[in-house]
């Protein structure tokens, strides 16, 4: 709780963007640590200078972490920092990770980022025929190997890429330009809706931020930080979704461009991706056999028809997925009374790591409810 709130405080200082907060943490070690820091020590960071030093001593004098944290959760429940365990792993490896990230859904598909593949989906806002019928193709493959779909909630590509992915009863992820309370574009109102009860929304703009130019291009660092891989399967030689594909590929992220006619002006912008390093989409299991070994979960332990459409977690019937060894020892530890992770460490004798590993793999299953407190039970 503690990091969370100077993590939160650092954020709201003037003159610290996503690239230094990052910065500023790793010199550090912990946001904490960074707010005791003396003015000289501060200066050691890269990018801040003296002006920005002194600035940065100004603040600290005038904001309490603590009492912060306390005001701005009550304005803003829904949100997580790098200091919290639901903050996507996958996303603070970038540069340039949100230091604030606000959500709305399913809340454990930010955990299952870190046991199954993730793939950006992207392109145009008018799709040809073409586009649309290879969109599809490549989403059926993502979802029938338990692939999350990641991508923008824009009109064209995005769109359709989600829809496919929840009438598969696949799972993804929605990265807003806006707070995930607003609508945008309006023709995506029920999309909006069906992604917040099945899927997960993400914004690092916090509740009733109105759609504005600027938060797109910005938008489509966290789909690409999210993201494994990024496809663009259609896109003009000027689209956001080529953004993307280059934000992607400075992140070390492969990214993939679906061929197209020389005709077709929605082509132009794949075609330049492949003429620069990007691979070809050849066959709709391309992406598939790139990603190489895929985790062997039940798809049905996150399926969208699962979820309660009344609440963001869920409630889930419980799969009869084939457990290791080592998952079905911790599950016989676990029973309808609340068990304690200090407990369940001594039950099965295993390293605290391995057990905590194991307890989300469980939770991802259906199988265990973790509870405040960091207490277990089954279901």
């Amino acid at each position: 709780m503690a990091e969370r709130a100077y993590w939160l405080a650092w954020a709201q200082a003037k003159g610290l963007g996503p690239i230094l907060l990052k910065r500023l943490c790793s010199h550090f070690g912990t946001m904490a640590t960074a707010w005791r820091a003396s003015g000289a020590e501060l200066l050691e960071v890269e990018g801040i200078g003296l002006g920005l030093g002194t600035s940065l001593l100004e603040y600290r004098q005038t904001v309490s972490p603590v009492e912060l944290l306390a005001s701005y959760e009550q304005q803003h429940a829904n949100f997580w920092t790098p200091a919290d365990a639901e903050y996507p792993t996958l996303l603070y490896e970038i540069v340039d990770p949100p230091p604030i990230l606000f959500y709305r859904g399913r809340l454990e598909l930010a955990s299952a980022l870190q046991l199954m593949p993730s793939v950006g989906v992207v392109g145009t806002r008018n799709p040809s025929d073409y586009g649309q019928r290879w969109t599809r193709r490549l989403i059926q493959q993502l979802v029938t190997h338990n692939v999350i779909v990641v991508s923008g909630l824009a009109k064209g590509v995005d769109r359709y890429a989600h829809q496919q992915t929840l009438d598969g009863n696949g799972l993804t992820i929605a990265v807003l330009g806006t707070g995930v309370d607003q609508v945008y574009p309006s023709i995506n109102h029920d999309l909006h809706d069906r992604i917040a009860r099945h899927g997960l929304l993400l914004s690092e703009h916090p509740n009733g931020t109105p759609p504005e130019r600027s938060h797109f291009p910005r938008r489509n660092r966290i789909i690409a930080g999210l993201s494994r891989a990024v496809v663009v399967t259609e896109a003009p030689a000027r689209s956001g979704a080529l953004i993307t594909a280059q934000l992607a590929n400075d992140y070390g992220r492969d990214v993939f461009a679906l061929p197209g006619s020389l005709d077709n002006l929605n082509s132009y912008g794949c075609l330049e991706l492949i003429n620069q390093g990007a691979q070809m989409i050849l066959s709709d299991t391309t992406l598939i056999t790139a990603l190489g070994d895929l985790p062997q979960l039940n798809p049905a332990a996150l399926s969208p028809n699962d979820a309660d459409d009344g609440r963001d977690r869920t409630t889930r019937s419980t799969p009869e997925p084939s457990l290791s060894p080592a998952m079905a020892q911790v599950l016989a530890a676990i029973t309808a009374e609340p068990t304690t992770l200090d407990q369940l460490v001594q039950k099965v004798a295993q390293p605290t790591g391995e057990v905590l590993a194991t307890l989300v793999q469980l939770e991802l299953l259906g199988l265990v409810t973790q509870l405040p407190g960091m207490r277990y039970q089954r279901g």
